[in-house]
């Protein structure tokens, strides 16, 4: 190849690198930060979070109208210990059916006789930020099962080159990107919606041996609106290990497990610390139910 023609191609090249890359450093940017109160939740706690979404690309940015008011908490992907995606209760009411209303159109002011789709649309001053939280997480999403849980917030939305004159509305295809804006994934685990009492909590790693070791007993309350009868006694585990044996009273089970499996089911520990036992099982009628809580690791 000439030298000629090569340094044509490095020059293209060069030049691609500089539009790209000025493009890119032009995207918009929208911050999103999540965060817990703490990473563990106890049965019946409340879970608080908080979470803060804020335009740091130094400029104004059009977005379609109604990004400003999303509650960012509200767009959590959350996935729970059984690995399913949890989705937010909405209680506001939803006037849209089957779908949203097609898009408008309106004549271009710029090039009279042609038309432009346009979707109502709305700015975002240069560092404007918006902060939300809720004292109690569990009013939008399921949380029944114990264990660990990811959350991450997504907010989507198409980043319009600018309103057309001052109508409030943008041009779809005059775009700069679309983009889904997301924070960091946080982790947070909890005790679940069974309430469970692990007699004793704290465990020895002496159970290993094989003498002189107790019965774990744990103790289940059924939950709001069941009996115990609608708990199958042959399916209760902890940490995945089968219960020994079970007694059914009148207002709660009791499932006693082999103190030396309950402690080889922490898996490596370390003494002094605290460990999550998970307790679970199914339902007469079909479903699951868990609950959990913490126990400490002694020699």
């Amino acid at each position: 190849m000439k030298k000629s023609t090569l340094r044509f191609f490095m020059l293209i090249g060069v030049g691609m690198i500089i539009l790209y890359g000025g493009l890119s450093w032009a995207q918009p940017t929208i911050t999103v930060i999540l965060n817990f109160d703490k990473p563990y939740y106890a049965y019946g706690e409340p879970v608080g979070v908080g979470c803060v979404v804020r335009n740091d690309s130094g400029s104004d940015i059009w977005v379609p109208l109604g990004f400003i008011d999303k509650v960012c908490y509200m767009e959590l992907r959350m996935i729970d210990p059984a690995g399913r995606l949890v989705i937010a209760h909405r209680y506001a009411d939803h006037d849209e059916f089957p779908d949203a209303p097609p898009l408008a159109f309106i004549d271009d002011p710029n090039n009279p006789g042609t038309i432009l789709r346009v979707t109502p649309c709305e700015k975002i001053p240069a560092d404007w930020s918006k902060g939300m939280r809720t004292d109690r997480l569990q009013d939008n999403y399921s949380m029944k099962f114990p264990g660990p849980h990811s959350a991450q917030v997504q907010l989507s939305a198409m980043i319009f080159q600018d309103q057309i004159g001052v109508s409030g509305k943008c041009d779809v295809n005059n775009y700069v990107s679309l983009n889904t804006f997301k924070s960091d994934t946080k982790y947070i685990a909890t005790e679940g919606n069974t309430e469970v009492h692990i007699v004793p909590n704290q465990w020895q790693l002496a159970w290993k041996q094989d003498q002189g070791r107790p019965e774990i007993q744990v103790q289940i309350k059924p939950e709001k609106g069941s009996k115990v009868a609608d708990y199958d006694t042959n399916l209760i585990r902890l940490n995945n290990k089968s219960a020994k044996r079970v007694e059914v009273l009148p207002s709660m089970i009791k499932a006693f497990f082999d103190s030396k499996e309950a402690i080889e089911s922490l898996g490596q520990v370390e003494v002094g610390k605290w460990y999550q036992a998970v307790l679970s099982g199914t339902l007469t009628k079909g479903g699951m139910f868990g609950g959990a809580q913490k126990v400490r690791v002694h020699e």
